[in-house]
């Protein structure tokens, strides 16, 4: 039986709570096991995984029962929040422990649910798509597993929410030009291609916010520095796509004023 009284939060500093209260869970090493659980919810972890994740190849000799005090003090916290009488949430799975929660319990996975829910419905109800952005988006706290991103099965899990973190962004952008929300729009874009300076999509985004703000020279600047930077960095031409803004905005093409886009590279949406 899943525990659905117990809420994790990974997207930032581990924090884990029951019936919205925080419950202490100990020194680096315990929350640590808790952490790579959480990463892969209802998936058994072995202890020999959690012994490689504490502490790589030097492990110390009382490795294996090391690791099973520290299951049981997390157990015995998550069972002083929930109660005698709530299933644990920390089951023996042989060969190791698995996270047995709901789902949508773990901030990370509904974070993912959202971000597939509205990238679905972006061409068809932006104004959805860009409030579930939204609310998603603002479920992190930092990076996702800030602590542990030194071992190695979280560091993939969290490298791989910080590309759907980003997209998600894109996303949300892409849905607030729609809305023509272009002023804001470009504020975060200015930030967003200093962060990421080769992420094509975000500069195409840029061009178009500046040029529906009657700043076309800032728009035509734009591609210049996207262009050296593709050409330095990886010895590439922008993309046909992005190419495709530029042209439009030097022939001051009213299209890019319609709320439909044109094609972006990456884009979610489609133009004409």
């Amino acid at each position: 039986m899943e525990n659905s009284a117990l809420e994790l939060r990974v997207l930032g500093p581990l924090e884990a709570a029951v019936h919205g209260r925080p419950v202490g869970l100990g020194g680096p090493q315990p929350r640590g096991v808790l952490a790579q659980l959480a990463a892969v919810p209802g998936r058994t972890v072995s202890v020999w995984a959690l012994v490689d994740g504490l502490w790589g190849a030097s492990p110390p000799q009382d490795a294996h029962r090391t690791v099973r005090t520290y299951v049981s003090r997390l157990r015995a916290a998550l069972r002083r929040a929930a109660g005698t009488d709530a299933p644990t949430a920390l089951v023996t799975r042989p060969p190791g422990y698995q996270l047995r929660v709901d789902p949508t319990m773990v901030d990370a996975v509904r974070f993912e649910r959202s971000v597939t829910s509205a990238r679905q419905t972006l061409g068809t109800q932006p104004r959805l798509a860009f409030e579930q952005l939204t609310a998603a988006l603002g479920l992190w706290r930092g990076d996702a597993f800030a602590e542990f991103r030194h071992l190695p099965e979280i560091a993939a899990r969290s490298a791989r929410l910080e590309q759907v973190r980003l997209s998600a962004v894109e996303a949300r952008i892409e849905a607030a030009l729609v809305l023509r929300l272009d002023a804001q729009a470009a504020v975060e874009l200015e930030g967003l291609v200093r962060a990421h300076p080769t992420r094509e999509l975000l500069w195409g985004q840029l061009m178009i916010a500046f040029y529906r703000l009657g700043r076309q020279a800032d728009a035509l600047a734009a591609f210049r520095t996207v262009r050296a930077l593709l050409r330095e960095e990886h010895g590439v031409e922008p993309s046909p796509a992005l190419a495709d803004v530029h042209h439009r905005v030097l022939r001051h093409d009213v299209a890019l004023s319609h709320d439909r886009l044109p094609p972006l590279p990456g884009s979610v949406l489609r133009g004409p």
